[in-house]
């Protein structure tokens, strides 16, 4: 009988010793993610206080400039304009991306159908953008083929900041002088759209981890402006959100190609937002 209690007892204290170090591991693992949590938002925080306040100070600096022009000085101001948009235009751009995901990380995100022109959307997307691209020596170069619809149900505001996005990243990693092509088709009821461009290839150990929440990159790719992180982050969110998917391909014979697939939506409450689809998502840490 005292033989069985002390087999009893030392099970009993194994299993306690078990639970103990599965315990610690996972305050272990718990501690950790807080602390890449606290560096990531000290990161965050910084680079979205730089993209805020260096374009304002721009615009602020330039229109400044402008008023002490005399009316004689018109190629100058018309100089100086040309820059004041430049930098409200970039300024736009980062904003709608910070107030995307910060709809996507409290969940308040909606959708609101309307029928699209998809080529014409795409084509109005390019010329926006071209200033940016011409900075650079870059040619947009856009390929439609004869099967994509002319009609197409989706969420206009978020289909022009996914394709925004997409450019927009092929134009700031994209080499000077070279080309970035934009082909678009259609398959089946879907619509395909691949942007692609030559520069620096995405190493492929990254490549998974591109469109990850914030992507924790290096510093260069970490940054907001740099055209990774944020902005890929919201349009693979609001991908997911419209039941589209998103892929990158990194090729030194073809360079860098984002390829999006998006299905026709309906308004339904199945495509609302799931809470697997946040930004940061507290069962991850556990």
């Amino acid at each position: 009988m005292k033989m069985e209690n002390t087999d009893k007892s030392n099970g009993e204290l194994e299993s306690l010793k078990k639970e103990n170090t599965y315990l610690l591991a996972q305050l272990t693992k718990l501690n950790q993610k807080l602390e890449e949590s606290d560096s990531f938002k000290s990161h965050f925080i910084s680079n979205i206080t730089n993209e805020i306040v260096n374009p304002f100070t721009s615009i602020l600096g330039i229109s400044k400039n402008i008023i002490s022009l005399g009316a004689n000085k018109i190629s100058q101001i018309h100089s100086m304009a040309n820059l004041i948009y430049n930098e409200a235009f970039d300024l736009d751009f980062q904003l709608q991306n910070i107030f995307a995901a910060a709809k996507i990380e409290s969940g308040e995100i909606n959708l609101e159908l309307t029928s699209i022109e998809p080529i014409a959307f795409v084509e109005n997307i390019i010329e926006s953008l071209r200033f940016k691209s011409e900075k650079k020596a870059q040619y947009i170069e856009i390929i439609a083929h004869d099967d994509v619809p002319s009609n197409f149900v989706t969420d206009e505001e978020k289909f022009n900041v996914i394709i925004k996005n997409i450019i927009t990243n092929a134009i700031i990693f994209g080499d000077d002088k070279t080309r970035i092509g934009v082909n678009i088709e259609g398959k089946d009821d879907q619509i395909v759209i691949k942007v692609n461009n030559k520069g620096s290839l995405i190493d492929k150990e990254e490549l998974d981890k591109i469109f990850d929440r914030f992507t924790k990159l290096d510093k260069n790719i970490n940054s907001v402006n740099q055209g990774h992180g944020l902005g890929l982050s919201v349009t693979k969110s609001y991908l997911e959100f419209l039941d589209g998917e998103i892929s990158v391909e990194s090729d030194e014979n073809i360079g860098n190609t984002f390829s999006v697939v998006m299905h026709p939506s309906e308004n339904n409450s199945d495509s609302l937002i799931r809470d697997d689809d946040l930004f940061i998502d507290d069962s991850e840490i556990f």
